[in-house]
């Protein structure tokens, strides 16, 4: 069976530059192929011409969109003659600002939970991901949304920061807040 299925990917592969195929049973029973005739009892394949080329697109008279609009413009008056904006206009700088924590916050929690949230001047844009950094490393995968909650950290001072990236480059970040997590300690 392998060897029908590795002679009729041979036979896809040679037809890619021959038109003809031989096909032929032997003794054995084992259905062969070919580009050349091997044998009194060899069948010929046509195939069809993988060579020929598509034929090229038919496209209806069209007028262009420059025309087309201006042949239905009115005349604007001086109210109208407001500069417009381009669609491709620079977006807003992107600022983050820490909600919470607040800086030197002391933070009680068995369960080593730090909430944290943010607030941005806009929406994030196209590519525009928010990471959070833990005592000067990543924390978890880049997100959008501006919240988090920071689980089983271990009790100590640490340094929260969040930066935003547009595709791999920083972009913003926030003022990095120093917090104090207590955990009760079991015996």
């Amino acid at each position: 069976m392998k060897n029908i299925l590795f002679l009729i990917g041979l036979t896809v592969a040679l037809s890619c530059t021959a038109q003809t195929v031989y096909t032929w049973v032997d003794e054995d029973g084992v259905l062969h192929f070919s580009d050349t005739p091997t044998g009194q009892s060899a069948k010929s394949l046509h195939l069809p011409d993988v060579q020929a080329s598509a034929p090229a697109p038919k496209f209806e008279s069209s007028t262009p969109v420059d025309a087309a609009a201006s042949s239905t413009t009115k005349t604007a008056t001086p109210a109208q003659t407001q500069p417009k904006t381009t669609e491709r206009e620079a977006p807003t700088q992107l600022t983050l600002t820490m909600l919470n924590p607040v800086h030197d916050q002391t933070i009680r929690s068995n369960l080593g939970l730090i909430p944290v949230q943010i607030d941005l001047n806009r929406k994030l844009g196209i590519g525009e991901q928010l990471q959070l950094m833990l005592d000067g490393r990543r924390y978890g995968a880049p997100q959008t949304q501006a919240n988090w909650q920071l689980k089983d950290i271990e009790r100590g001072t640490h340094t929260i920061a969040i930066q935003a990236h547009r595709s791999g480059k920083l972009i913003a970040s926030t003022s990095p807040v120093t917090v104090y997590l207590h955990r009760a300690t079991i015996k």
